[in-house]
């Protein structure tokens, strides 16, 4: 969610430090799922996992906020999926790197179907229900799944010029997802692969609708809007409790995240807005792709090369000051210099087939 360099559409900084608390939310929840450590096995962080469905929603909106008032021809819906893929894949294919060095340090490369699992994740189709498993790097499933969220609404924008409709046809892949993660898993949106895509465009198309509802509508007092994030936050927080126990409760994030979404979108610039506009907040939100990628070949790495000898706070404490330093160096040296080769090579491509038609026109 990088401010866009030039772009006549708002840029909102709140929406990208909440992406970043999330990425941090992430972290601490596989931190917490290994042994020893001062959050080892604290129940609230081991249900963490549900708030990679606010990176969705967040996405839906973002994406839409960008892309779906854009032109319904080839050239458009080609320069967006040039611009997401350099945003997605450099850093997914560099820590799919990592994962499988470690794999075949460990001889789990040598296991039957792990030449196909590479394939799937090289392709970025790994998570699309092909198989129950077989993310390389645990958390690039996300990545996966973003990437079908994409390629569909480029399809959506592609099939129609007019938003209503994009906003119809959007409506109906959230409904169908919903359905089928009701029918098929029991409102539960954890479990294996099979049903991870239907979670991602559930969200997203959330995400997408919470854009098509907000666009154009005024700003919120800031009071109204700070005591709404109040209240969404506290059903986010409240919600990893109660999925312990009640596992279609998690039903309630996506919903919990796009309000969440809409009241920071309409926050004239409460007390909330100013906190999450402070440098901690956006430095998170600014590397949260990192941090969210990075985490988990990193902290496995550090045990293999010591890190087990330690005292797990020890490490604990070395392992997340780490993550904080190659997250800035990934973002330095991967994500910024592709997400702007993308963009020079979308922009290219776009001028160059137009370019082309008008001329087989005269």
């Amino acid at each position: 969610m990088e401010p866009p360099a030039k772009s006549s559409r708002p840029y909102y900084g709140n929406l990208e430090a909440l992406r970043g608390i999330a990425a941090a939310l992430v972290v601490l929840h596989h931190l917490a799922l290994r042994p020893g450590t001062i959050i080892a096995g604290n129940q609230w962080l081991a249900q963490g996992w549900l708030f990679v469905d606010l990176f969705f929603v967040l996405s839906g909106f973002v994406i839409a906020s960008a892309h779906a008032r854009s032109a319904a021809d080839g050239p458009t819906a080609g320069g967006f999926l040039i611009r997401r893929l350099f945003r997605l894949y450099p850093l997914h294919a560099a820590t799919l790197l990592a994962a499988l060095m470690l794999d075949i340090a460990d001889s789990t490369a040598a296991l039957p179907g792990y030449g196909w699992m590479v394939g799937l994740n090289l392709a970025l189709v790994h998570s699309w229900g092909f198989v129950p498993g077989g993310a390389l790097n645990a958390p690039s499933w996300s990545i996966s799944v973003e990437w079908a969220a994409y390629c569909l609404f480029a399809a959506v924008c592609l099939s129609t010029a007019s938003v209503r409709h994009r906003m119809a046809a959007m409506a109906v892949v959230g409904a169908v997802s919903a359905v089928l993660i009701i029918v098929y898993c029991g409102g539960a949106l954890d479990g294996d692969l099979t049903f991870r895509l239907p979670r991602c465009l559930m969200s997203f198309s959330l995400g997408v609708l919470a854009w098509g509802w907000l666009r154009d509508r005024p700003p919120l007092g800031p009071r109204t809007a700070a005591l709404g994030q109040l209240g969404a936050g506290a059903v986010m927080l409240g919600l990893p409790a109660l999925v312990a126990s009640v596992p279609a409760a998690a039903m309630a994030m996506p919903l919990a995240s796009a309000a969440m979404v809409a009241f920071m979108v309409r926050d004239p610039g409460s007390v909330a807005r100013r906190l999450l506009d402070c440098p901690a907040p956006q430095w998170l939100g600014r590397h949260s792709y990192s941090l969210y990628l990075v985490h988990m070949p990193l902290f496995e790495a550090s045990l293999r090369l010591g890190g087990r000898w330690l005292v797990p706070n020890l490490w604990l404490v070395l392992a997340l000051a780490a993550l904080a330093g190659v997250s800035a160096l990934t973002y330095r040296w991967i994500e910024a210099p592709f997400r702007d080769l993308g963009r020079r090579l979308a922009r290219r491509t776009e001028t160059s087939t137009r370019v082309g038609k008008s001329l087989q026109l005269i």
